[in-house]
């Protein structure tokens, strides 16, 4: 699994570490901050109480992909941030990426009833708005460095034939946000492999903490959804919350 963790230097520049948390390596790069809506980050500190005043409105607005936190909170500055190694990087990570899943998880919680509904209207009138909402749920759940989720799909093959749409596999997938694209021979693969997986209930048929891997399957109605994230922990919160959500989500 691969970190993109970030320290603003100045308003203009932030110091980028990109940590491969299974070979244990990490590469810094400086970078303009006008490219941090552009990258696919997953934590960011800036130093004092607050960034700098000429960032704050951007950085209000990437709260919700990844936690922003001061480094003063937790003793670090610039100097330590730079001299930090892949291991330490990734046990901060860690740390303050866990107070961001419980916030994010509670948040869920107390918003359970409103989420369902909104999500169960999408899935009766707009399905590629329905996952790419599912998709940010599940993200900020997760605290996913990366999400995939693969699902069935229908295309009218000759409209004006009024024949019956035939299915085929469509998935969402992104880092930070989400693109929908068409499945190919990959995706029925993948979901073939898992077809006697699929059930009403949300179920993780796999989890590997040592690679940050975890494929999950569920079913709406009769419709079978894979998901796969890269993450870096998943506790029993967070399966209890995505539990919740998909249990919510049939229809009964």
């Amino acid at each position: 699994m691969r970190l993109n963790i970030g320290f603003i230097k100045s308003e203009a520049q932030f110091l980028l570490k990109e940590v491969d948390t299974v070979a244990l390596q990490v590469e810094s790069k400086a970078l303009d901050t006008v490219e941090i809506k552009d990258k696919a980050l997953n934590l960011l500190f800036f130093g004092g109480e607050s960034p700098p005043p000429g960032l704050q409105s951007a950085l209000a607005s990437e709260e919700k992909f990844y936690p922003i936190v001061s480094g003063d909170s937790l003793g670090l500055d610039l100097a330590t941030f730079e001299s930090l190694e892949a291991s330490d990087l990734t046990e901060l990570y860690a740390k303050v990426n866990a107070r961001w899943i419980l916030s994010n998880n509670i948040k869920t919680i107390e918003q359970i009833y409103s989420l369902i509904s909104y999500l169960k209207d999408l899935w009766k009138n707009d399905r590629n708005s329905f996952f790419e909402e599912l998709w940010f749920v599940l993200k900020t759940n997760l605290a996913s460095v990366k999400l995939t989720a693969i699902f069935h799909d229908a295309r009218e093959e000759n409209p004006e034939k009024n024949e019956k749409p035939s299915l085929f596999h469509s998935y969402v997938t992104g880092e930070k946000t989400p693109q929908i694209f068409d499945g190919a021979e990959k995706e029925d693969k993948i979901m073939k492999e898992y077809e006697s997986e699929f059930g009403e209930y949300f179920n993780i048929t796999e989890f590997d903490s040592s690679q940050g891997r975890m494929v999950a399957t569920v079913k709406i109605g009769l419709s079978p959804i894979l998901i796969m994230a890269e993450l870096n922990t998943f506790n029993q919160l967070q399966r209890s919350v995505l539990i919740a959500i998909f249990s919510g989500l049939q229809d009964k």
